[in-house]
């Protein structure tokens, strides 16, 4: 420590060790690998595409990782293989990833022991290496990393010849010829770039590699033994293929893609996360802790039900993927097939970019994302359900289709928004703006359109939550309605005047009606007076009910009706038709209207004949009066009873229109497809029409070249004796021609047995004779 001190003071120096002991902080490799996509990703290198390949140098597996970005200087570069240095910056509104300056050291680590990384930028190409190997072979007591730099123009100037002569010694690269391919490499990908070959890769106890490289050509996958999935109590079907593959993984790597991404030959088709899904709905988040909403995407996943959760990004970087929340946890169906998508920017991030800081804020998010999931799976379902009641199928269990397409330009690298109803799976592997259907997105100097247009920045409209919270705050308002209604709802029963005598019961009481008040009392709560038989006779204060109490009443019986409270109502309140309950035939309403007509004239005799007897000429006016009244409520009755089977009969329609569309839907499915694979086989002739040109351009060649020979040959054969004949050399090219020859028309003719052929003769000769005349 004698050496290390500033101003008096020993300074902190950092043991070989603690690089596996920094590595273990990933426990995933796939997210070691994502710290070196970021590094090319961020504004300071922005590369536009970034190479991750398997390869094998001097015996050992290596991971290669290659970008066309800035490159790295001297000075970048040994602060990139240092501890805590990240000076990164926004440019043009592009965030970086890197917050703590130690993504490269623990991911490069975490994948093997040994890392050499070469970088070039416009004046300088620099080799610097980061070993475990390296230090314990020097038995190194502090983390030194030898750099070396080189001058584009004019190489012979060189920086850091003891750093050399330590890489060409503990590195795979043995001579500064072979330091200097790996830099020409480089070249083939842009004039500027890093290129990282890490090797001494980490190894599982049967001493192979935790990667296969052989299930699939173009992917990196982790073996299913070694994959250390975070289960959640999910079956092993539903871990999601980002979990073992590295292809699906990076496709969702970044919320919105800016860096193609290409591993082992294979362009990753990334996706907008949030623009693939089914049923998509925005809704609005505004913590208490923040100044502005945040948006939340959620909608259906296409592809399979089983994998589902929230996606969670920070600066554009996904954290966590398919995190269940709220009801998902639950052992129920509630929740099944639904993503969401937010950008956490106002969280922490762990050192490995794989989690939160579990602080107030994360719990609080986690909890309102599973009250926002839960609203957004009861809005769906109750939507289905009012436009198509009939349909049994579980949303989560339908087919479903992306309600957007987008696609990344090659060239410009914008995204575009393609015409409803065409598949992206069926596009050409490379795809231009050019392409473009819209003509104002045609061109790679047109600005990208914006995923969302202003109604999208809103939250979607909650019917479902709307009802309930009415039909809570009605029940719950005022308990003391119950009473009018009872009072609307209760009527005079039908009573002849030969009845009103037998009316009483032997304690001189009147007898209840079925409906709970006295069979003569057609208001309860009205005066009443008693007549010398004991009968009690309604006064001249009964409440009057008119057209705008009754419309009120009705629409307080429909609530009732509709939450299911139980309440006393006549014969004619049972034939009104609410918009939750199913309508009634029309035979048996017209009965129960035509019942309560004469039940109601029935009570109206009975009761002008009592008051005739008692002399109320006014109470006999009155009662006419209520009997007009009644009257109009019938007419009311019937008009509602009308309009309910208009309802009916349109709701019918609807359905057998939006049969119609389903159909209609699914032949332009059908028809797409089909253009489609016209588009395809379309490719393939122009294809195959280029390698006809190619053929017949060899066939050509060949033919030329053998015309030569044969002139030789005349020429020979006219300048010597009778008995020349060709010497070995030249008898030796032409039979090597004609067999060269011959292996190509094996392509055209595929029934030639080239074993039986004589190439000391002409057979050759006159079969390409024969397939050229064919092909011209």
């Amino acid at each position: 420590m004698a050496t290390l001190h500033e101003r008096g003071i020993p300074l902190s120096a950092l043991n070989p060790k603690f690089l596996h002991t920094n590595s273990t902080s990933h426990t995933w490799p796939f997210s070691a690998i994502a710290e070196l996509v970021d590094n090319a990703y961020d504004p300071d290198v922005q590369a536009k595409q970034f190479w991750i390949d398997w390869t094998v140098i001097n015996n050992q597996d290596c991971l290669t990782f290659m970008d066309n970005g800035a490159g790295l200087t001297r000075n970048r570069m040994h602060k990139m293989l240092s501890f805590g240095f990240s000076d990164k910056r926004s440019a043009k509104g592009h965030v970086p990833v890197g917050l703590y300056g130690n993504g490269f050291k623990s991911g490069s680590m975490r994948l093997g022991k040994d890392v050499i990384v070469f970088s070039k930028t416009r004046d300088t190409m620099s080799v610097g290496l980061l070993s475990q190997t390296y230090l314990a072979a020097i038995r190194a007591q502090h983390i030194v990393v030898p750099i070396v730099t080189f001058r584009r123009h004019g190489q012979s100037h060189m920086e850091g010849a003891t750093s050399l002569q330590a890489i060409l010694k503990h590195s795979l690269f043995k001579t500064e010829r072979e330091l200097f391919a790996e830099l020409r490499i480089i070249n083939a990908t842009g004039s500027t770039g890093t290129r990282i070959i890490i090797w001494n890769l980490q190894r599982i106890t049967n001493g192979k590699t935790e990667f296969d490289f052989t299930t699939d050509r173009y992917d990196i996958r982790i073996w299913r033994d070694v994959c250390e999935v975070k289960q959640f109590g999910r079956s092993t079907e539903s871990v999601p293929e980002s979990e073992y593959s590295l292809q699906a993984y990076c496709s969702i790597l970044y919320l919105k893609p800016r860096m193609q991404i290409i591993i082992r030959g294979r362009k990753v088709r990334t996706q907008l996360v949030s623009r693939s899904l089914a049923y998509i709905a925005n809704d609005n988040y505004r913590p208490a802790f923040l100044s502005k909403r945040v948006r939340i995407t959620f909608g259906y996943n296409t592809m399979s039900k089983e994998q589902y959760g929230i996606m969670m990004y920070h600066r554009n970087r996904l954290i966590k993927a398919y995190e269940r929340v709220g009801c998902q946890r639950k052992a129920d169906s509630r929740g099944v097939g639904v993503i969401g998508v937010i950008e956490c920017d106002f969280l922490q991030p762990t050192h490995n970019k794989q989690d939160f800081d579990n602080t107030d804020k994360y719990r609080k998010t986690m909890y309102n994302l599973g009250v926002k999931l839960e609203e957004y799976w009861n809005e769906i379902r109750y939507k289905r359900k009012k436009e198509d009641p009939k349909c049994s199928t579980p949303i989560e269990d339908a087919v479903k289709f992306p309600d957007q397409s987008w696609v990344q330009c090659d060239n410009c690298l914008k995204w575009r928004r393609l015409p409803d109803g065409i598949d992206c799976g069926l596009l050409p592997k490379k795809w231009f703006c050019q392409m473009n259907p819209d003509p104002q997105f045609r061109s790679c100097q047109a600005e990208e359109e914006p995923e969302d247009s202003d109604e999208d920045q809103r939250s979607y409209p909650k019917p479902y939550k709307r009802q309930r919270k009415t039909s809570k705050t009605q029940i719950d308002a005022n308990d003391g309605g119950q009473i009018f209604l009872d009072t609307v709802a209760m009527k005079p029963a039908a009573v002849g005047p030969s009845q009103c005598s037998t009316a009483l019961d032997s304690s001189g009481s009147p007898d209840p009606g079925p409906l709970g008040c006295s069979l003569i009392d057609p208001i309860p709560l009205g005066r009443a007076s008693k007549n010398s038989t004991g009968c009690r006779l309604p006064t001249n204060k009964m409440p009057i009910v008119n057209a705008s109490s009754f419309s009120s009443a009705l629409a307080r019986v429909k609530q009732k009706l509709a939450n299911q409270v139980p309440m006393v109502m006549p014969m004619e309140t049972f034939a009104l038709t609410t918009s939750s309950s199913p309508p009634l035939p029309k035979q048996l309403t017209s009965t129960r209207g035509q019942t309560g007509r004469r039940l109601t004239m029935e009570r109206a005799k009975a009761t002008v004949t009592i008051m005739e007897v008692e002399g109320g000429e006014e109470k006999k006016e009155q009662w006419v009066q209520l009997e007009a009244q009644q009257e109009q409520q019938d007419r009311l009755v019937e008009l509602m009873q009308a309009a309910s089977q208009e309802r009916d009969l349109c709701r019918e329609q609807v359905r057998e229109l939006q049969k119609e569309v389903e159909e209609l839907k699914t032949k332009c499915a059908a028809l797409e497809s089909i253009r489609g694979e016209r588009t395809e086989l379309s490719h393939r002739l122009e294809n195959v029409e280029v390698e006809r040109g190619a053929l017949s351009s060899q066939c050509e060649q060949l033919k030329t070249e053998l015309e030569d020979l044969k002139r030789e040959l005349e020429d020979l054969r006219e300048a010597g004796s009778r008995a020349f004949s060709p010497s070995p050399g030249e008898d030796y090219r032409l039979r090597s021609l004609r067999q060269s020859v011959g292996r190509l028309l094996v392509t055209f003719v595929p029934a030639l047995n080239l074993d039986q052929v004589d190439y000391n003769s002409n057979i050759i000769d006159k079969i390409l004779e024969q397939v050229l005349y064919e092909v011209t």
